[in-house]
């Protein structure tokens, strides 16, 4: 018993006769009969009752006639879902980002692309921006999540999120109150993101402008350090709403938005690359994922 017996047996039994399956197979009908014969033989029973006016399936044929549907109807969802497996997107796709957006961001994007798109090799980045830059100039990095870049003509700057900054304390600190200007920070011990984070150049930029120093005691690359060294009392830190929200709800340390400070987080791509399907998908999944979290509160209230 093989699949091409078993079609011609549901045909026949769906015709109702011989002669109209033969004509819709076009196959001989002499050749139906020799495939069915030895069909019964095999099965040792009478699959149709034959008459002047076609066929009937009998008892035996009906219950074969019933798992022949489920198999061709199993063997079909398997072809359309191999079919729809090829059509999805393949290949490599390269994203990079600075820290504050790869603790946030990553894991949402890999565990989509698992799920939908498991034919991609999707490939994570985490650095500061001038090698971001520098990735996307080289073409290995496909799209990249910068925080307040300068433009240039070579790149496409696609803005996704705005949000507040906050000058984070221990509980014990004396933190202004119910925010902090610039000036504020004039004198404080300091636990920076170094040049060429955008968050520290605005900061940078805005205390030229108030004619004050900063007093950075530390300077730190990763954003969970940063958390660990004002937990320690090692000073004050300025980082982004998203970044500070667990720790500041859990009680590990305090926290007051900075006035005119905030960075914006924008998708960042070459203007003379066409993206491949895989990297147009990276795109769609990154807005979205980001919309999810403006969405939920992720960003705070300065989100847009």
């Amino acid at each position: 018993m093989d699949l091409r017996q078993l079609r011609y047996f549901a045909a026949i039994a769906e015709f109702g006769s011989f002669s109209e399956a033969s004509a819709r197979l076009r196959i001989a009908q002499s050749a139906l009969s020799r495939h069915m014969n030895a069909l019964e033989k095999e099965l040792g029973v009478q699959l149709f009752d034959r008459h002047p006016r076609g066929i009937d399936v009998t008892h035996s044929g009906s219950l074969l006639l019933t798992r022949t549907k489920r198999i061709m109807a199993e063997l079909e969802e398997a072809r359309n879902e191999v079919m729809t497996q090829a059509a999805l997107p393949s290949g490599n796709a390269v994203i990079g980002t600075t820290s504050t957006t790869s603790r946030i961001l990553y894991g949402p994007l890999a565990a989509r692309f698992a799920q939908d798109y498991p034919n991609v090799q999707l490939k994570f980045v985490e650095g500061v921006p001038y090698l971001l830059l520098e990735g996307l100039d080289t073409g290995d990095i496909d799209l990249a999540v910068m925080v307040d870049p300068e433009p240039r003509a070579s790149l496409i700057l696609e803005p996704l999120v705005t949000e507040q900054e906050y000058l984070i304390g221990t509980n014990k600190a004396n933190m202004p109150s119910p925010s902090c200007t610039v000036e504020n920070l004039a004198g404080l011990p300091l636990i920076l993101l170094p040049r060429p984070a955008g968050s520290r150049v605005k900061l940078d930029g805005m205390a030229v402008e108030a004619g004050i120093t900063f007093d950075v005691t530390h300077e730190v690359a990763n954003v969970d350090v940063v958390r660990d060294f004002v937990e320690r009392g090692l000073g004050y830190g300025i980082l982004p709403y998203s970044s500070i929200t667990p720790g500041v709800e859990e009680g590990r340390y305090q926290a007051v938005p900075i006035d005119g400070l905030t960075i914006t987080r924008t998708l960042v791509h070459r203007a003379d690359r066409t993206p491949t399907p895989a990297v147009i998908e990276l795109t769609r999944l990154v807005h979205d994922e980001i919309n999810k979290m403006i969405k939920e509160g992720g960003f705070g209230e300065a989100s847009t």
